[in-house]
């Protein structure tokens, strides 16, 4: 019985419920502007489901579906509406992430937003798009809640580009800075500035920056827009003038950072499978793993009442810190949204293999509850599960 609603939850059919287990990679996170103690999440897969906590992370709920294409990214407007972006396509709810509405916008690929800091209607992308002979770094904007966008080319013309990030400075949201990169025979990191909310860009890449392949956390001090943080593949880039001149600080990759609106000399960023902290609003940094576990770290949230608490998640799920970002602990009750790559049934159990989760087993029966199976890889996804009739499950390993 188990198997078979896990195998049409599979197929995309409804309305059936996922059964776990708990856990599963979120591709954003966003905290409500008019509620602190809700957050908003969207798995990483399509179909896309969209999760709510109600309890800032302790606890969580599935509210939705959408589906076209893959999402890459969602925001809140500071009037509470929902928009995500991804390939070729934008997603709205006005109810809370209850219903979704889309638009598809060919030859586009949106790859990260963000909300206007006052207008609940106007919402800022970066990403790319193909301009009939190359795909080059573009900034977009809608006025209407991400119903329709204007899009402004910041690459140059003749070379592939990607726009990778996006800040707007909260203090003053005519300030904009898009990152990405170039591919000029190599990879080379830019960063572009616009001034006039996003009507004109210039090149505002840090001078050592060529090497560092491309930028994807950016972040504006919150009270004080000549306070830039820049991350890239192997450094990361701070002015304290604006941008006139920039700091290299080595550090482990870069994929997100944020300022704590509470405490504005507090910063944490996301790596690989790291997060970072800092004090004295960027001049130096610490690594802190502790209570992490899995890969592909790429965003982290600051609280935005509570300097104590913050927000990361990674290939196993959701963390919360209540130490500033110190220190994590898994939060994943109720969050079902991990993506399954391989599935058998043997001898009263079901096994299946989540992506990036590991290997489970669940005994046939309505009360069945799942176990973590260890394995002899650790390397890749066990993409077949097979049987010979005993409790022996054979995996084919996916990669490594």
């Amino acid at each position: 019985m188990v198997l078979t609603i896990l195998l049409l939850m599979l197929a995309g059919y409804g309305p059936f419920e996922s059964l776990g287990p708990e856990g599963g990679e979120i591709q954003a996170i966003n905290q409500s502007p008019l509620d602190a103690d809700v957050l908003y999440g969207m798995s990483g897969y399509n179909p896309t489901v969209v999760v709510r906590s109600q309890d800032r992370g302790l606890s969580w709920e599935a509210l939705s579906t959408f589906t076209g294409s893959t999402a890459y990214d969602m925001v809140v407007t500071s009037t509470g509406n929902l928009v995500a972006v991804g390939s070729s396509r934008v997603w709205r709810s006005t109810d809370g992430g209850l219903t979704w509405s889309s638009a598809s916008f060919s030859n586009t690929v949106f790859w990260l937003a963000e909300a206007h800091p006052s207008n609940g209607s106007t919402v800022f992308a970066t990403g790319y798009k193909y301009d009939g002979s190359f795909w080059r770094m573009t900034f977009f904007k809608s006025t209407d809640n991400g119903a329709t966008w204007t899009s402004t080319y910041i690459g140059e013309a003749g070379l592939h580009s990607y726009g990778r990030s996006i800040a707007v400075a909260p203090s003053n949201p005519d300030l904009i800075l898009v990152g990405g990169y170039k591919s000029s025979g190599s990879t080379v990191a830019q960063l572009f500035r616009s001034t006039d909310g996003g009507v004109t860009f210039t090149d505002f890449t840090p001078s050592g920056a060529s090497t560092d392949y491309y930028f994807e956390g950016l972040a504006f001090h919150p009270t004080n827009p000549d306070i830039i943080l820049a991350g890239a593949y192997l450094a990361l880039h701070r002015s304290t003038n604006g941008g006139s001149t920039w700091t290299r600080i080595t550090q482990y990759y870069n994929y997100s950072l944020g300022f704590s609106a509470v405490d504005n000399n507090l910063a944490l960023g996301a790596g690989l499978s790291s997060t970072y902290r800092t004090v004295n609003a960027g001049a130096s940094w610490t690594t802190h793993n502790s209570g992490l576990s899995g890969t592909n770290c790429k965003w982290i949230i600051p609280d935005r009442e509570n300097a104590s608490l913050a927000y990361t998640g990674t290939t196993a799920g959701f963390f919360r810190s209540t130490t500033g970002g110190t220190s994590w602990t898994a939060s994943n009750s109720g969050l079902v949204i991990g993506n399954v790559v391989s599935m058998a049934q043997s001898n009263g159990y079901v096994w299946v293999n989540m992506a990036s989760q590991g290997l489970f087993k669940m005994q046939d029966s309505p009360s069945g509850t799942w176990q973590f199976v260890s394995r002899p890889s650790t390397c890749g996804d066990f993409v077949r599960l097979a049987t010979n009739g005993s409790n022996v499950i054979l995996g084919l390993e996916g990669s490594g």
